[in-house]
C-alpha cells in the first residue's frame, strides 16, 4: 500500500500540467487578441478581418511561432506513441508511463 501512496505526487502533478495546458487551449483558441481587439482604456473596440490581420507582422510572428509549437507537439506525441518508446516509459516507470506521458505532452504544449 505505501509504495502506490507514492505514486500520488506523480500522477496529481500530471493532471495539474494537463488540466493547465487545456486552460490555456481555451484562452489561445479564443482569438479575442486577434479579431476582437482589446480596447484601450475608453477607447473603441478595433475589428480586422482575417486577410488584413494576416498581412500584418505583428500577427504572423506569433502565428509563426504558435504553428512552430503545434509542430513541436505533434513530433513529441507520435513520437511517444511509437513502441519502441513505450516499452521502454514502462520498462523504467512502470504504471507511471501513462502520468509520464501526459506530462511530456502538457510539457510541450505548455512550452
Amino acid at each position: 500500500m505505501a509504495p502506490a501512496l507514492l505514486l500520488v505526487p506523480a500522477a496529481l502533478a500530471s493532471f495539474i500540467l494537463a488540466f493547465g495546458t487545456g486552460v490555456e487551449f481555451v484562452r489561445f483558441t479564443s482569438l479575442r487578441p486577434l479579431l476582437g481587439g482589446i480596447p484601450e482604456s475608453g477607447g473603441p473596440v478595433v475589428r480586422q478581418g482575417w486577410m488584413a490581420a494576416l498581412q500584418d507582422r505583428s500577427i504572423l510572428a506569433p502565428l509563426a511561432w504558435d504553428l512552430g509549437l503545434l509542430l513541436l507537439f505533434v513530433g513529441q506525441h507520435s513520437l511517444m506513441a511509437t513502441e519502441t518508446v513505450k516499452a521502454w516509459t514502462s520498462r523504467y516507470f512502470g504504471v507511471l508511463q501513462r502520468s509520464l506521458y501526459v506530462a511530456c505532452t502538457a510539457l510541450a504544449l505548455q512550452v
